[in-house]
């Protein structure tokens, strides 16, 4: 599947997110990809199949209250959102990156929040 333009506005919202997701984060996490999470963050499988939705971290939670991997409507309790906003320990992704990338953490905002609460 083609992932979509994150940067292009005129684009679908998800897609764009997912995408994102996609291109930054899936390397790992995917099946055999080399995370230590048990979930998926890959652009072609349907949101629900990913393992993300409502699900406990199992590593850390930043003095969060009940923190899930991905809050439908709430970037701030969720955890995908949290770490791309951190730097040194536990940051994602934590190999060659030391910047907060802003584009991209608005987006998965923006995507996070406008998801419906089940």
């Amino acid at each position: 599947a083609k992932l979509a333009d994150y940067k292009d506005p005129q684009e679908n919202l998800e897609q764009r997110a997912r995408s994102y997701l996609h291109a930054n984060c899936s390397h790992c996490h995917r099946k055999w990809g080399g995370g230590n999470a048990e979930f998926q963050l890959l652009h072609t499988l349907p949101l629900g199949e990913l393992g993300v939705v409502n699900t406990t971290p199992g590593q850390g939670a930043f003095g969060l209250n009940d923190p899930k991997i991905l809050v439908p409507g709430d970037a701030d309790r969720s955890m995908v959102y949290q770490r791309m906003m951190r730097l040194g320990l536990g940051r994602m992704p934590h190999i060659a990156s030391n910047v907060v990338d802003q584009h991209g953490t608005e987006l998965i905002r923006a995507w996070i929040n406008s998801l419906k609460k089940p």
